[in-house]
């Protein structure tokens, strides 16, 4: 197979990223944004030759305002490209989402936060037993998974917003 048919045979797909970060009493931080009626965790799309850690610490600085180192992975998630509720015109080729550890912030680093777009309409700190009602189901499925996965010290593989990978046994 020649480089340029090897190249046409792999498949196209989004990659994204999202970024878990709780308080000191572990409640998740949630964005409302104004494109969507539930709320997200802060994150978005990987620009072109950037890496997922480069592009979630580039979204952190764009939508809170905060540099945020980024170096733990809690989950992976693969997202089928037939996902119900995508829109059809934007022929949705299927997305691999990373979710990293933006860590626990405590009140200084949360009054550090400086809204700078215009899609986020305000943040929230919730209790992860809220998620189903605020976020879209598979997205609050990642997120409690990407929660679990920081409780064990461990990380998720999931395919679809389930996971693949059952965690390390607890001794």
């Amino acid at each position: 197979m020649s480089p340029a048919a090897y190249g046409a045979s792999r498949a196209t797909l989004w990659t994204g990223v999202s970024v878990l970060i709780t308080d000191t009493v572990g409640r998740i931080l949630l964005q409302r944004v104004t494109y969507r009626t539930t709320r997200l965790l802060p994150g978005g799309g990987v620009d072109a030759k950037e890496a997922p850690t480069e592009a979630a610490a580039r979204e952190v600085l764009e939508e809170l305002g905060v540099r945020l180192p980024i170096s733990r992975a809690l989950a992976v998630d693969w997202v089928p490209f037939s996902t119900p509720g995508n829109d059809p015109a934007v022929h949705f080729p299927g997305e691999i989402i990373y979710v990293f550890d933006g860590g626990t912030w405590g009140s200084k680093q949360i009054a550090s936060i400086r809204l700078r777009t215009s899609e986020i309409e305000a943040i929230d700190f919730v209790d992860p037993a809220d998620l189903p009602d605020l976020m879209a189901p598979g997205n609050a499925r990642r997120a409690l998974a990407a929660l679990h996965a920081r409780a064990i010290d461990g990380a998720v593989v999931l395919n679809d917003c389930y996971p693949i990978t059952p965690p390390p046994p607890t001794s």
